[in-house]
């Protein structure tokens, strides 16, 4: 009798070890979903969520404030999923954390942009101004080229453009000092600074807006921001119906009115033209 006891207790504890990395199972409809608080955030508590209620689904927002912790506490399953990073983000993380966390679609994004308190056009540029640009390896390459676009620097071309560092800067006509600091700083730094590239949802978040940028992206698909899940979950009923929910016409209708200036993912463009 001790025997099946001591049985039931092992096979018990492997069973909820098995079911913290991911959904236990596909009829629980009670996720939770991590995003930076702003942007986001904002997209699934005001366009996502009623859709998901209808299906019956309660939905619990994780807010986080850095780009580390969401994508630990997805692989640690205390979240089902995030939405803060672009793919090459995710794709870098995964290869430097041993992670192996997926980029299941795009969501309408507020794409990187030049702000500044003190210049007005990027002509007002002159030797030993001061630019400061989000620290984490993919930003900081975007931001960079964005500055090589300008031709106000030169990045070493044998460095994969993903992971560009300051350090790869190889003319700097203008001298100009290049600070990487947190992403979340870098609004907060435009006091200090001539110029600061600052990511969409951080610009939102502190009230800076696209239509004050000095410059904004072109973004590209690989920078769209992405709702990552665990491995395990890539064909689950959850992901399917929160895909739905983006896929929609009803979020469409949501993008065009609340979220003026973002880059929409293929389907929505795609949605559009089939109108």
């Amino acid at each position: 009798m001790k025997k099946i006891v001591s049985y039931f207790v092992l096979f018990s504890i492997l069973f909820v070890l098995a079911a913290c990395g991911s959904k236990a199972t596909d009829s629980d409809k009670a996720i939770k979903i991590g995003a930076t608080a702003g942007t986001y955030s904002d997209q699934l508590r005001e366009g996502i969520i009623p859709i998901l209620e209808e299906k019956g689904y309660s939905v619990e927002i994780v807010e986080f404030n850095d780009y580390v912790q969401p994508n630990n506490a997805l692989n640690e399953g205390s979240i089902d999923a995030n939405l803060y990073q672009n793919r090459n983000y995710l794709l870098n993380f995964n290869e430097e954390q041993g992670m192996d966390l997926v980029p299941a679609f795009a969501v309408p994004t507020a794409p990187i942009a030049l702000y500044s308190e003190k210049h007005k056009s990027l002509d007002d540029i002159e030797n030993g101004m001061t630019i400061t640009l989000p620290n984490d390896p993919v930003n900081l390459a975007r931001s960079l080229h964005m500055l090589e676009s300008y031709g106000w620097i030169t990045v070493d071309k044998n460095v994969d453009p993903i992971t560009a560092s300051e350090r790869d800067i190889q003319e700097n006509k203008y001298d100009l000092k290049v600070k990487p600091i947190e992403p979340a700083q870098t609004p907060r730094s435009l006091s200090d600074t001539d110029f600061a590239f600052v990511n969409g949802n951080y610009a939102l978040a502190s009230g800076l807006k696209l239509d004050e940028a000095v410059d904004v992206e072109k973004t590209s698909e690989d920078f769209l921001i992405y709702l990552a899940v665990n491995k395990e979950d890539e064909n689950s009923s959850f992901l399917k119906d929160l895909e739905a929910a983006y896929k929609s016409e009803e979020f469409l209708e949501y993008t065009n009115k609340n979220s003026k200036g973002y880059v929409k993912p293929p389907y929505q463009l795609e949605l559009e033209e089939g109108k």
